[in-house]
């Protein structure tokens, strides 16, 4: 608890307070909680979400075996395609055969699907024009290039893929200000004393919470009954090992896999000696733009890939990795169950601890993050040295 003895009061002390790390402009550093969207509302202490995904695009075929199947100009039936990838073709589907080094662009259509020999016919080979080849025994990559059927067949099989469920669980951040009677019916230099602790620990809880949403791990302790929600360290699955020095041709590596696993990058979050290396790899073409998620600021961008990306230094992100996130598809926020239970940060009164000699007030939020499509959300690059 603050007494007297431990705040001056008297007119020869300066009339601001300066709290290291907590000033407006200091906060802009913990990027997360200042730019991410704070849209999100969950209905329960485990937050729950579906992921979808379109058709895949690129598949890889299987390997060849009796009768040399793909590596043949001729052979139509029973040929080889990966397990993982055999319930994502159809009847009608066009395929261009592109192994690794060949230049060979051979097209079949499919005839048929076997899912338990996980094989197709295809009508014939050299389709659409183009000239058969004997493509390799060893797996290959097949990029479907559309779709094609005959104008009096039957319907083709219906396909679809399986939703899968996403989850965090809510945290729970807390703070106590409890200063003396005495003190907060002194003169202060700043006012009531107790709304300043109130401010200063809200801000606190901010930080806390920023610091989560990048290094948090998602658990459910249901003896103690905490909760406490993953962060973007422990979601992300797609990565790019840096391995040294941070270089431009290494920055899009990083960039292009979150673009490969289905993203549109939009922000860098990294830590303050980072974006510098960034920005220095940019020379003369950073650029700044106003923030749309905060009025009135302004944020430094570059663009790759035609892409623009704004750059966020953030405390909490260690110098040794950078975060290249698509933003539309990460946001946080509270716990609310309605009216009268708001999980957003909010003071509420200690009447217990709260007469003439001494008065607590309790800063109290329950937060989660969402992230949808944990391959596509973002890369975390690692890894710089």
């Amino acid at each position: 608890m603050l007494t007297i003895a431990d705040v001056r009061t008297r007119e020869d002390l300066s009339s601001v307070i300066d709290v290291l790390m907590l000033k407006e402009k200091d906060l802009q550093l913990y990027s997360f909680v200042t730019f991410l969207k704070n849209t999100l509302v969950a209905k329960n202490q485990k937050h729950e979400w579906y992921d979808d995904v379109n058709e895949t695009e690129t598949i890889t075929s299987g390997t060849s075996g009796s009768g040399l199947l793909w590596n043949s100009t001729s052979a139509t039936q029973n040929l080889t395609i990966n397990s993982s990838y055999i319930s994502k073709l159809k009847v009608g589907d066009v395929l261009k055969l592109t192994p690794a080094g060949s230049g060979t662009e051979e097209i079949v259509i499919v005839k048929t699907v076997n899912t338990g020999a996980n094989t197709i016919d295809v009508w014939a080979r050299g389709a659409c024009g183009s000239t058969a080849a004997a493509q390799t025994t060893t797996a290959f990559t097949i990029a479907k290039i559309g779709n094609a059927q005959g104008e009096n067949s039957d319907a083709i099989a219906d396909s679809a893929a399986a939703l899968v469920a996403g989850y965090n669980y809510t945290q729970i951040f807390e703070s106590v200000a409890r200063i003396s009677g005495t003190l907060r019916r002194s003169r202060g230099i700043a006012g009531d004393e107790l709304d300043r602790q109130i401010i200063k620990k809200l801000k606190e809880q901010l930080q806390l919470l920023n610091s989560t949403i990048v290094n948090g791990g998602r658990a459910l302790d249901t003896t103690n009954k905490i909760g406490s929600m993953g962060g973007l360290q422990r979601f992300l699955t797609t990565t790019s090992n840096v391995g040294g020095a941070l270089t431009l041709a290494k920055l899009y590596t990083a960039v292009v896999a979150c673009v490969n696993a289905g993203g549109t990058p939009s922000s860098i979050h990294a830590s303050a000696l980072t974006i510098g290396k960034i920005e220095q790899l940019f020379t003369g073409s950073v650029f700044l733009r106003p923030d749309s998620t905060r009025m009135g600021l302004t944020v430094k961008v570059i663009s790759m890939l035609g892409l623009e990306l704004a750059l966020y230094a953030d405390r909490h992100v260690s110098d040794t990795e950078a975060y290249i996130l698509d933003d539309s598809r990460i946001s946080y926020g509270p716990l609310d169950g309605g009216e009268y239970a708001g999980g957003a940060f909010a003071v509420y009164d200690l009447l217990d601890k709260d007469n003439g000699k001494t008065t607590a007030k309790q800063v109290l939020g329950e937060y989660t993050l969402e992230i949808r499509q944990p391959t596509a959300a973002g890369v975390r690059a690692y890894g710089i040295s």
